[in-house]
């Protein structure tokens, strides 16, 4: 199966695609969506996170205690 995949700038409301030879006389599906522009320095804004958050509080939390050791497990006879 063939696939074209192409990113263009749009500046006018036509958009004209050259069609390869095994795709000729076929239905096909064509879709037109927007490219996320990805943002590096504000981590999640584009998930609805707000400027900054992440950089703000990662390593808020402190550290969890360590855990006193309970000793081992009793041993038990086998059941028959």
């Amino acid at each position: 199966m063939a696939t074209i995949r192409e990113i263009r700038e749009i500046t006018s409301d036509t958009i004209t695609l050259t069609v390869p030879e095994e795709l000729r006389h076929q239905k096909v599906e064509i879709t037109i969506r927007p490219v996320r522009k990805r943002v590096s320095r504000n981590l999640g804004v584009e998930n609805g996170w707000p400027a900054g958050f992440f950089e703000r509080y990662v390593g808020s939390v402190p550290d969890f205690p360590d855990i006193d050791f309970e000793g081992d497990y009793e041993v038990r006879e086998p059941l028959e």
